[in-house]
């Protein structure tokens, strides 16, 4: 009797849920994953609205091997929705006299990606690539000058051309499907289509942490807008 009276008071006395804090319990958690490689891997990035975030980046992937691990990733985050950005480590990784051919098995490589998705009833959000830094004193200046002259790219030259082409092909294949987009280039490059100072490092190649709160700044309002309003992804 004594163990029955107990009960009652701990029934009486435990604190009342919400409805929402109710739905918490019982409804799954609702995903967004990133894939990619060392950009997306570093992006410091946990949630949108009620889709948390799980990023599959992988340092110096190609896009290939982005490709080649989607549907693993997909099957593992069950994500409703994923933002596939990455493409640079294509151009570093291969020679320039195929440079063509990299682009197109780049933009092939997103498509492809954005295709599973949409087949799988998980919304593709689609990134453009950003361009490298360029060093940026008087002495590099100039030696770029000579070499524009003769005919000659630097390598963050060679890369940033490539993938600012991609990104044109990327930005008009997203416009044809309705796919949302992230303009990363648009925030991260200036006019001379090259990285804004302050937004590499040392290595003129990876991302500052100046850079990313420039990205979050553009991204999640985009994000906001295109899942959770237009696609409804958490139901308002």
């Amino acid at each position: 009797m004594k163990a029955f009276r107990l009960t009652i008071l701990t029934l009486l006395f435990l604190p009342m849920l919400s409805p929402a804090q109710e739905n918490s319990m019982t409804e799954p958690q609702a995903n967004l994953l990133i894939t990619g490689a060392s950009y997306a891997k570093a992006w410091p990035i946990s949630q949108v609205d009620c889709l948390k975030v799980i990023n599959t980046g992988v340092n110096g992937a190609v896009s290939t091997e982005v490709r080649d691990r989607f549907e693993q990733d997909l099957l593992a985050a069950k994500p409703k929705a994923v933002i596939i950005w990455g493409y640079i480590n294509d151009f570093s990784n291969h020679p320039r006299e195929v440079a063509d051919q990299t682009g197109e098995t780049a933009f092939q490589n997103v498509k492809a990606m954005a295709e599973a998705a949409q087949q799988a009833g998980i919304t593709p959000v689609l990134a453009t690539e950003i361009t490298m830094g360029l060093p940026d004193s008087i002495m590099d200046t100039l030696v770029r000058w000579i070499n524009n002259i003769r005919g000659k790219q630097s390598f963050q030259e060679y890369i940033s051309i490539n993938v600012m082409a991609v990104n044109d092909r990327v930005r008009a294949y997203a416009k044809q499907m309705g796919f949302p987009l992230l303009d990363i280039e648009k925030v991260m490059t200036n006019e001379e289509g090259n990285r804004k100072v302050g937004y590499y490092t040392e290595d003129y190649s990876h991302i500052t942490k100046t850079a990313y709160q420039a990205l979050d700044a553009q991204a999640l309002p985009v994000l906001q807008e295109s899942l959770i309003k237009s696609f409804n992804l958490c139901g308002k």
